[in-house]
């Protein structure tokens, strides 16, 4: 669903991406909609180390490190 346009502001304010929302907000737009939507499908009760891209970040980064 596509979110209005005070609710974008907010969010946008809330994130501190209000310069973005000025200068790409259909761009901003489309990824906080998109990002809810699928937030909306992950596990109630997935914990946030569960989460893949976490673990593909501290890989990479212990890989780097090595």
């Amino acid at each position: 669903p596509e979110m209005d346009s005070e609710e974008f502001a907010r969010k946008s304010k809330e994130l501190g991406l209000e310069k973005l929302a000025t200068d790409h907000a259909s761009d901003l737009r489309k990824a906080l909609e998109n990002s809810a939507a699928l937030a909306k499908k992950l596990p109630i009760n997935l914990h946030w180390s569960d989460e893949p891209s976490h673990t593909f970040n501290l890989t990479v980064r212990s890989k780097e490190q090595s």
